[in-house]
């Protein structure tokens, strides 16, 4: 395991003048950077951060006694050691460094993506990806976040491309040097490293100048211009919101969107110049789905709300990772939902971040929010759902405890002191205690520090039949093993309850093991619910008696979509923990036939196939998705396949939701239905309605042959639009011929046939095929090598493939698993491991106790 080698303190970079010479024959760019530093104690050499550099020259220049010093240069370990050679007195001055470096091909540092034009040529430009610590492979530098500075970046690129970095252009000349011009740009405010951004390549550019004197740009190779339009609006409204929210006016001068062809992730936060993957930023009004205009408006909102939380105001380290992600996660989505109320973003908020994370906080190996972070490898493995959507769900619950207003004062009182600087976490806790008058800090300690979430235990008390009696406890899956959480772990929960007649219980807070509360007139009420909206963190586990009387309002819908949804969920997930059978939950789906809802059902259908693919092994798989057609009849009657003038944006993402689960059930008339579709329109995809596209062509590939492979193939080959490629990429991976399964798999690992960010998803794609599960497992390992080379530096990609896995469910898939990852250590997943294995002995579990019910229950 590598040591974390965090930089001393004794030498503080303020300021540095990047100047880097980028030429696109070679791929290779050289650099010289002028970095003014000051020294408060005795040293002997300076120590930053340098990696896959070629440093040619240092030179340490004194603005204090006029000296000059050349200092011999060592690397190791992603450290530059710069010598003085003698003992150097506390003083400022400029450190002089020239160096070279390679464009690389892994998405990480300073790199080259690869697109092909109109024309089919093949063309490249030059991007960062530097979070969390790759700046240092773009220049020598303090790469650290406490390590604020103001940075002037000039770049020589040709003068036929456009360069953008965080701030303005300042000037624009021609370069001494054929064919090259010199850009450079205005200096930033204080800032860290790894939110420095520079790209460069034949882009152009849609804009608007805001009403607060804000330009707006969206950045996209040739021929893509009109796709940034909807981003382009989304843009100007988000920042409205956001301006007012915070009550601090975004402070650069421009805020650019750029859409970059490779490109790892969903998008980089970039202060000023926010880079995304194509198909996160883009749409075009004829092909794009509704679901991908609302992942769009989603993600610019999360990285815009990061503009204020991660780059205005930053993480002092990596522990509190969380202060970033988590709160753009939470206000990302709270800023859609002021512009676009009618998607009911808060469902999807519960069914998609709140029920991941509640889904990996259940496992033993996951880890607190706040992780201190001893070794490289496990920076990387804190962009998970627990960083990222329990923080933002804990965030939820602290603001509905606290009031909306309140809460965004302490937002605005947190950004004000602590803007262009560091924070951790305690100092947000300190501003919400100030101005809410509660015990923020002692109650959310709990929350960032403790490991999982608690289950509720519910009971009415035997002699006051008006007392509810909760207890709280840690929430495992392990239970299913026989597992018990014997810790006396406690978490201060906000307690609320609605009920039939309306009433609500002031939200009290339970900061003991067992809380007893009165509902008044309890025997005359049809039902009662904790947890209004689940907006409290936590499962509820119910008592039979109490769980009939909520599925009446389920059945009538008197419950809240957020809470028709929120007892399903907790249902699943006790049933997979154990608590009680599977069949009692899939008894309790028959309360939903009636629903309407379209995040319920997506919810739903979620752990519905989870249910399955735990099935598809056992001699149950046939009987259940009888039993899930069943299900899914009456809602798919009434949506239909054609799109009606009076549906909403939900509506039509229910109609997709619906055909897709009743064709991958085997309804016959779904999937005759969408190979007549394919066929008439095969030449002409954007014939389909894109709401329905991808059903389409994944029901015509399950049933599809040798000749349709190769018909799809030349498909995404030619499609230029990313949106559309990954559809039919997406449906490649349904085919159930093992050979062609085989054919792409290997196609997946061509760069030249798909790309580097998207050969992950064939791989993943082919695992959840049931025809595909130990075919792409197998792959994966014979190809393991290749894979590392690709991911193994950190990033998010191991970790991905490392939990196909996790659906596996038999004694000799685990041992496999447990030896493969035992003789090919993977540092940078090893909790991810942890919890593949954790999670398929709970599948084990699961199956050998549940399967004799379900049958019964499924009437075999």
């Amino acid at each position: 395991m590598t040591k974390l080698n965090v930089l001393p303190k004794s030498v503080i970079p303020k300021h540095y003048e990047i100047s880097l010479d980028l030429d696109f024959t070679s791929f290779t760019f050289e650099g010289t950077e002028e970095i003014q530093i000051e020294i408060s104690e005795s040293i002997s050499e300076i120590s930053l951060n340098s990696v896959d550099l070629e440093i040619f020259n240092a030179k340490f220049i004194s603005n204090d006694i006029l000296d000059s010093y050349d200092l011999e240069i060592s690397l190791n370990n992603e450290l530059l050691k710069l010598d003085f050679g003698q003992d150097v007195l506390p003083q400022s001055g400029i450190l002089k460094i020239d160096f070279k470096g390679v464009l690389s091909d892994d998405l990480k540092g300073f790199y080259k993506a690869s697109y092909k034009d109109e024309n089919n040529n093949v063309k490249y430009l030059a991007t960062t990806q530097f979070e969390a610590t790759d700046a240092r492979r773009a220049f020598p530098c303090w790469d650290e976040p406490a390590f604020k500075s103001t940075f002037s970046v000039e770049l020589c690129v040709p003068d036929k491309f456009s360069a953008v970095s965080n701030m303005h252009i300042s000037s624009e000349e021609k370069s001494s040097k054929p064919n090259k011009k010199v850009v450079k740009f205005a200096k930033t405010p204080p800032m860290s490293t790894y939110y420095l951004a520079f790209i460069i390549g034949e882009i152009n550019s849609i804009e608007r100048q805001t009403e607060f004197g804000t330009l707006i740009r969206v950045w996209t190779t040739t021929g893509k211009e009109k796709q940034g339009e909807y981003a382009l609006d989304v843009s100007e409204k988000l920042l409205k919101f956001f301006n007012k929210y915070f009550g601090i006016k975004y402070p650069l001068k421009k805020l650019d969107h750029l859409a970059i062809p490779d490109f790892a992730a969903g998008a980089m936060e970039n202060w000023g110049a926010i880079t995304y993957r194509e198909n996160a930023l883009l749409v075009d009004p004829k092909n794009s789905s509704v679901a991908t205009k609302q992942i769009v408006a989603s993600i610019i909102s999360h990285e815009m709300a990061h503009m204020w939380f991660g780059d205005l105001v930053t993480m002092s380290w990596w522990n509190d990772l969380w202060l970033n992600e988590s709160f753009a996660s939470w206000m990302g989505d709270k800023a859609v939902d002021s512009i676009f109320p009618e998607w009911k973003v808060w469902s999807q908020f519960v069914s998609q971040d709140t029920n991941q994370a509640l889904q990996l906080d259940g496992l033993k190996n996951s880890h607190p929010i706040n992780q201190q972070v001893n070794d490289p490898s496990e920076i990387g493995q804190l962009f998970d759902a627990i960083s990222y959507s329990k923080g933002g769900s804990v965030l939820r619950m602290l603001e509905n405890f606290l009031g909306e207003e309140t809460f965004r004062l302490g937002i605005v009182d947190y950004l004000t002191q602590y803007q262009y600087s560091n924070a951790e976490g305690k100092d947000l806790w300190k501003s919400l205690d100030k101005v809410s008058g509660k015990p923020v800090t002692e109650m959310m300690e709990k929350w960032i520090n403790q490991t999982g979430y608690p289950v509720l235990e519910v009971d009415i008390s035997e002699s006051d039949k008006d007392t509810i009696s909760i207890q709280q406890g840690r929430f495992l899956y392990e239970k299913i093993l026989g597992s018990e959480d014997n810790s006396d772990t406690i978490w201060d929960i906000p307690i609320s309850v609605i009920s039939s007649n309306k009433s609500s219980m002031e939200t009290v807070l339970m900061r003991d093991k067992k809380l007893d509360f009165k509902l008044n007139d309890y025997s005359n009420l049809d039902w009662f619910k904790l947890n209004p909206e689940q907006s409290s963190f936590l499962r509820i586990n119910y008592p039979d008696n109490i769980l009939k009387k909520i599925e009446t309002g389920i059945i009538s819908r008197d419950l809240s979509d957020i809470d028709r949804l929120g007892v399903q969920n907790d249902c699943f997930a006790l049933s997979i923990a154990g608590y009680f059978s599977g069949a009692k939950y899939l008894s309790l789906l028959n309360s939903y036939i009636d629903e309407t809802d379209a995040i319920v059902w997506s919810d739903l259908s979620s752990n519905l196939n989870s249910i399955n693919s735990l099935l598809e092994l056992t001699d149950l798989n046939q009987s259940f998705n009888r039993y899930a057609c069943n299900l899914y009849q009456k809602i798919g009657n009434h949506v239909g396949w054609e799109s009606k003038p009076t549906e909403n944006q939900l509506d039509i993402l229910l109609r997709s939701i619906t055909l897709s689960q009743l064709g991958d059930f085997g309804d016959k008339n779904t999937i005759e239905k969408a190979n007549n579709l394919y066929e008439d329109f095969k030449n002409d995809l954007s014939s389909i309605d894109p709401n329905i596209r991808k059903v389409v062509l994944t029901l015509a590939a399950k049933t599809g042959s040798n000749d349709r492979f190769e018909e799809m193939w030349d498909l995404y080959d030619r499609e230029l639009f990313e949106e559309e490629k990954s559809r039919i990429l997406s449906a490649l991976t349904c085919f159930e011929d093992t050979d062609l399964l085989s054919d792409l798999l290997d196609r997946s690992l061509d760069k030249d046939k798909v790309r580097l960010h998207n050969c992950i998803a064939v791989v993943t794609g082919v695992s959840f095929n049931p025809k595909g599960r130990t075919l792409a497992w197998e792959f994966l390992k014979n190809n393991w090598k290749d894979y590392d080379e690709r991911f193994g530096k950190g990033g998010f990609g191991l970790m991905r493939l490392v939990s196909l896995t996790k659906r596996f469910s038999t004694e000799d898939e685990y041992t496999d698993v447990m030896n493969f990852f035992k003789d090919n250590p993977v540092p940078s997943a090893d909790r991810t491991i942890l919890q593949s294995l954790e999670k398929i002995k709970i599948n084990i579990a699961w199956l050998d106790k549940n399967v004799e019910e379900i049958k019964g229950f499924l009437g075999d």
